[in-house]
């Protein structure tokens, strides 16, 4: 993410491009996560699994229980190409597209896999505020 740079959004305070970095920085993982595809996933569909993975690789985005919802969105990719690829589509055939494009985009939304998702996370672990008094009531 480009923080506080011009012609990115609003116009932030040095305090707020500081704290963005920062979570954004925070994102990063420290190790690596194995995620496993399921076995009732197609080929293609797991060539999808892999090119997601390599984009997120390092970023703490995806997590193990996150696999199930990764491997719909994979699946859905695969068989929205699948049918758009067809010479002639009819009602059905784009209807059912239609389905699959908002699977696919509910999904992204929430392994985090569209701009929006990642800003909305980087600034929800920015804006997260330390309880002085959590520890001392708990």
């Amino acid at each position: 993410m480009e923080v506080g740079k011009k012609g990115r959004g609003k116009h932030w305070t040095a305090a707020e491009v500081r704290a963005r970095q920062q979570a954004a920085e925070a994102l990063k993982r420290a190790e690596s996560v194995s995620l496993k595809p399921p076995a009732w996933l197609g080929t293609e569909a797991r060539a999808i699994w892999a090119k997601k993975l390599k984009e997120t690789e390092g970023v703490d985005l995806l997590d193990v229980l996150d696999e199930e919802s990764l491997a719909v969105y994979c699946d859905s990719v695969v068989k929205y190409r699948l049918i758009s690829g067809q010479k002639r589509l009819d009602i059905d055939d784009h209807k059912i597209m239609q389905a699959y494009s908002r699977i696919i985009a509910q999904y992204a939304e929430k392994l985090g896999f569209n701009p929006s998702a990642r800003a909305r996370l980087i600034k929800k672990r920015a804006e997260e505020k330390k309880d002085p008094f959590g520890e001392d009531f708990d």
